[in-house]
C-alpha cells in the first residue's frame, strides 16, 4: 500500500479513497466504481515499484489521466450519495466578507456581447490546454511525464477532494437572482453555457480547478519551456479572469485555485529533485 502514498498517485488517490470509503458507508454502488478504481491504482503502482521503467510509469500516469475523466462525471452521483448539502451560501458570505459583494455580481454591468464571448474562447481554451498537456508527455521530453503528473495529479487530488467536503454549484447556477440578464454573446458562450447545465456535476466550485490546472501548467512551462510561457500567458489570464465575468466561480474559488497551483509546482519540484538524486546515486553505484 506504501505506493499509493508516493507521488504522483499520493493526493489522487487518497481522493478515490475517500469516494470509496464514503460511498461504502452508504452502500451506494459508487463504492464499487472507485474501490475498482483504488485496486487498479494499487496493482499499476506495485508493478512499477518492483520493476521501475518509464513504460510502468507511463502506464500508471494514463491510468490517472483516464481515472479523472471517469471520476469527474461519476461525482454527479457519487457526492450527493454521500454529501447533500451545498456550500454557495457560505462561499458567497466569504467573498462579501472579503470583497462586499462576490465580482460575478459587480462585473455583471460590464457585461456586453463581444467581451462576452472572448471571454468564453478563453474559457473554453482550457479544454485543448488540458487535453494537450495530458498527451506531449508520453511522445516528446518523456523525462518530464512523472514530474508533470506529479504536479498535476496533486491538483486533481486535493481539488476533487475539495469538491467532495465543499460542494457547490457557483454563482450562475444556485443565484441567478443575483443578475439581471443571462449573458449575451456567439456560439462559443452558448456553447460554454450547454456545458455548464448539461457537462457539470453540480459540485465542481471550490477550489476552481480551471484556475488551479491553467496556473500549473503555466508555471511548469516557465520551468521547461520558457517560451511557450509567453505564448500562455495571455490567454489564460483571460482564462482566469473569465470564471468570475462568466459567473461560474466565487473570488475565494480562484484564490484557492491559485494556492493549489502553486502547492503542486512545490509538489512536481520536489518529485523531480527526488528522481533526479536516485538517478545520480544509481550511476555512481554502477
Amino acid at each position: 500500500m506504501i505506493e499509493l502514498f508516493a507521488l504522483p498517485l499520493r493526493y489522487f488517490s487518497a481522493y478515490i479513497a475517500a469516494m470509496a470509503g464514503t460511498n461504502a458507508l452508504r452502500f451506494t454502488l459508487w463504492a464499487v466504481l472507485f474501490g475498482a478504481m483504488l485496486a487498479a491504482l494499487l496493482w499499476l503502482a506495485l508493478r512499477h515499484a518492483r520493476r521501475p521503467g518509464w513504460g510502468r510509469l507511463a502506464a500508471v500516469c494514463a491510468f490517472l489521466a483516464i481515472a479523472m475523466n471517469v471520476s469527474y462525471q461519476a461525482m454527479a452521483g457519487a457526492v450527493p450519495a454521500v454529501r447533500a448539502v451545498r456550500f454557495d451560501a457560505e462561499l458567497l458570505a466569504l467573498d462579501r466578507w472579503l470583497l462586499g459583494e462576490t465580482p460575478s455580481a459587480w462585473l455583471a454591468r460590464f457585461a456586453i456581447p463581444w467581451l462576452t464571448e472572448l471571454l468564453s474562447v478563453c474559457y473554453f481554451f482550457f479544454m485543448p490546454l488540458l487535453l494537450v498537456s495530458l498527451l506531449r508527455y508520453f511522445f516528446r521530453r518523456r523525462e518530464l511525464l512523472g514530474e508533470f503528473y506529479a504536479g498535476l495529479f496533486s491538483v486533481y487530488g486535493l481539488g476533487f477532494l475539495g469538491y467532495l467536503l465543499v460542494p457547490a454549484a457557483g454563482p450562475w447556477l444556485a443565484y441567478p437572482e443575483l443578475f439581471d440578464a443571462a449573458l449575451a454573446g456567439g456560439p462559443v458562450t452558448a456553447l460554454n453555457q450547454t456545458m455548464v447545465v448539461q457537462g457539470s456535476n453540480r459540485v465542481d466550485v471550490w477550489p476552481s480547478l480551471h484556475c488551479a490546472v491553467s496556473t500549473f501548467i503555466l508555471g511548469f512551462a516557465w520551468r521547461h519551456h520558457r517560451r511557450e510561457f509567453l505564448w500562455l500567458l495571455l490567454p489564460l489570464a483571460g482564462l482566469w479572469f473569465s470564471t468570475l465575468y462568466l459567473r461560474y466561480h466565487y473570488f475565494i474559488d480562484v484564490v484557492s485555485g491559485f494556492a493549489l497551483a502553486a502547492f503542486a509546482l512545490y509538489e512536481s519540484h520536489r518529485y523531480a529533485l527526488a528522481h533526479h538524486t536516485k538517478e545520480n546515486q544509481d550511476a555512481a553505484t554502477a
